[in-house]
């Protein structure tokens, strides 16, 4: 007599704990070293949040933006250099402008690296050369246009424009919801439409598994021009926070490569497969301003700069080294 088994069911709760789990974990430990961090400063206050809320918005975008083409199948080590050159425009045409004009600068230069991202995109898609070594390409391209626009620090831009990101004037000040609202507005509506459309599910596909994606029906070549354009509008808004919160525009190279090196560093931490397919751009975020938070805790704790650095790359030695051992025992398991 043979009997038949039947198919265990998983609850909702441990179905999106197994979806979801790292992402939960990674906003986890962001209140954990924020709340670390208020015990080692007595004064702990609006201001202290203010101050982690609009200084770790360029590196929450730029992790958004990595995110975004990391799920899709790629990689972009130009994203840093396209926040400098990004800031380096902005800064230099909103000088002495009044908000409105600067606001249409600003939609401007989002709009602009959104089709510049594209192109590069494009000529992934059509050379058919690796996206490490035409975006490694384009990160001393994009960094030396920006020196070109901008060879020395300088420019500015409105009160207005400084509001929307900073939530003051000035650029210092005690609000911090401005700044939260200006991270969790755009991203949001990208984790949304990643997760629910049609076209959306289909960048995910395509980085999933590029050549079930193609059989299916979806197109590779628009996935990864669109992740592209959608990765550069994000890193073009970190080139705008960047000009809000210091009213300034700096295209030191050093500055695009070390944006870059933490936007790959985020999307891991956020728990992103490297081979695509696989996180969340929430997660990604969350681990962005992680990375930013543990620069003063360490300082805080009388740790040395240097010790501190080494600190930081060990823990994302870890966490890839973790992440891999996962991906791997999920590609074993699914």
């Amino acid at each position: 007599m043979t009997t038949l088994t039947q198919p265990v069911e998983v609850s909702g709760g441990r179905r999106w704990l197994k979806r979801n789990g790292w992402t939960a974990a990674v906003w986890l430990l962001l209140i954990l070293a924020i709340l670390w961090y208020t015990r080692l400063i007595p004064a702990f206050g609006s201001f202290q949040m203010s101050s982690i809320a609009k200084n770790s918005l360029p590196t929450a975008y730029l992790a958004a933006s990595q995110a975004v083409i990391i799920i899709s199948g790629g990689i972009d080590l130009g994203v840093g250099a396209l926040m400098v050159l990004s800031n380096a425009v902005s800064a230099s045409l909103m000088e002495g402008q009044g908000f409105a004009m600067t606001l249409v600068i600003g939609i401007s230069v989002v709009v602009a690296g959104a089709l510049l991202n594209g192109l590069v995109g494009w000529i992934i898609s059509a050379s058919r050369v690796p996206d490490i070594v035409v975006t490694l390409a384009t990160l001393f391209i994009f960094a030396g246009l920006a020196l070109m626009v901008l060879p020395s620090p300088g420019g500015g831009t409105s009160e207005g424009f400084r509001l929307l990101f900073t939530g003051s004037r000035s650029g210092v000040g005690t609000n911090y919801l401005a700044s939260m609202a200006a991270l969790g507005v755009p991203v949001a509506a990208v984790a949304i439409w990643m997760s629910r459309s049609r076209t959306g599910l289909s960048l995910r596909a395509s980085g999933s598994d590029p050549r079930a994606a193609y059989l299916s029906g979806l197109s590779n070549k628009k996935a990864k021009i669109l992740s592209y354009a959608l990765g550069g509008a994000l890193a073009a808004l970190a080139g705008l926070a960047v000009t809000a919160i210091t009213n300034n525009g700096d295209a030191r190279l050093s500055n695009a490569t070390v944006g870059t090196l933490n936007s790959v560093a985020a999307a891991v931490l956020g728990g992103i497969a490297l081979t695509g397919g696989v996180g969340s751009v929430l997660g990604a975020i969350a681990a962005g301003v992680v990375l930013f938070v543990l620069s003063p805790i360490l300082t805080a704790m009388g740790i040395d700069p240097n010790t501190a650095q080494v600190i930081q790359g060990a823990l994302i030695v870890v966490v890839m080294m973790v992440a891999g051992v996962l991906e791997v025992r999920r590609r074993r398991t699914g």
